[in-house]
């Protein structure tokens, strides 16, 4: 992988030497989830459809271990805020799940959610955004986008956070591209605070995206490359979508606020870091990449595995201080 020596790029925390860590490697090859995403468009969306029927969808939880709203987004997608205190706080996190467009949202998202919002001081919002089954990609970009303009109506701009993984990292960077496509338009939408994406994806359309994720392939215990050529078909869902929405890493960044990139160098989507940079540069924004040398896909979310919870801490100090 080859970045612009002009590029902001420092070593994350990693859990090579931690055993339980490689152990953990070892049982996800063995598990094949890698293969949950091997086939055609048509078998790949009857896997993910049979996994998302195993209570992978929005439910209001009933615990009493924080203050929970559910907004209703476009009159019908959910956006559930949490609150570990009665009030809100000041300070807010737009957190957003991956999934490659097709795996619903688990229950241990919302756990997670919390445990973002007392670490941090936040309020926590965590957008249940349309599948690409039966939805096209900019339809999940334009319902991210109300659900911060939502947010807006209670928190100052420069107090929101966004965090995102995977697809739900990506899709927070098609948001900055959608902002600015509004403003050009003649409206005055304010960019977040701090964006924090942990291994957004794209689709390659670079002779270096297509060498590099194939190259990847071969280390990646998660993401096959070849998913990154099926989800161009699958997140078009028969529609046109502007290019820029789904080649994520060539979007328009411009007046985008600080951005914190995170990925594992031994994942496919690793691939689109050098070209994140550069259309970062080309915008005239500022970002860094944090590198977790040998380390999977989304690790830097993952606390609960070992060996990744340094990482985590990590995201947890940039939004703390930010606020």
């Amino acid at each position: 992988m080859r970045f612009d020596r002009r590029d902001n790029v420092v070593k994350a925390p990693d859990g090579l030497r931690n055993p339980l860590y490689k152990l953990t490697k070892a049982l996800v090859v063995a598990m094949r989830m890698k293969q949950s995403l091997v086939g055609t468009k048509e078998e790949v969306l009857a896997k993910a459809a049979e996994m998302n029927e195993k209570n992978r969808h929005f439910s209001m939880p009933t615990d009493k271990k924080a203050h929970y709203t559910d907004h209703l987004i476009q009159g019908q997608y959910h956006c559930l805020e949490i609150n570990n205190e009665k009030v809100r706080r000041k300070n807010a996190v737009l957190f957003v799940f991956g999934g490659g467009m097709i795996l619903g949202s688990d229950s241990g998202d919302v756990g997670l959610s919390r445990k973002i919002g007392s670490i941090t001081g936040s309020d926590v919002w965590f957008p249940y955004y349309p599948m690409c089954h039966e939805h096209d990609m900019l339809e999940n970009v334009q319902m991210i986008f109300k659900c911060y303009e939502n947010m807006l109506r209670f928190y100052s701009p420069e107090n929101i956070v966004f965090l995102g993984f995977s697809s739900g990292a990506a899709l927070l960077l098609d948001v900055i591209t959608y902002i600015n496509e509004q403003n050009d338009s003649g409206q005055s939408i304010p960019m977040p605070g701090l964006l924090i994406p942990v291994s957004p994806g794209s689709v390659p359309v670079t002779d270096a995206e297509k060498a590099a994720i194939s190259a990847l392939d071969k280390r990646d215990i998660v993401i096959p490359a070849e998913y990154m050529y099926t989800a161009r078909e699958i997140m078009c869902h028969g529609r046109e979508v502007p290019e820029k929405y789904l080649a994520t890493a060539h979007g328009d960044f411009r007046s985008a606020h600080m951005t914190h990139f995170y990925y594992g160098t031994a994942e496919t989507l690793y691939a689109f870091a050098p070209s994140y940079a550069a259309s970062y540069r080309e915008s005239g924004a500022d970002c860094v990449f944090h590198l977790g040398k040998g380390m999977h896909h989304c690790y830097a979310i993952q606390y609960f595995i070992p060996g990744c919870k340094p990482a985590f801490d990590e995201i947890m100090g940039l939004i703390t201080d930010h606020a």
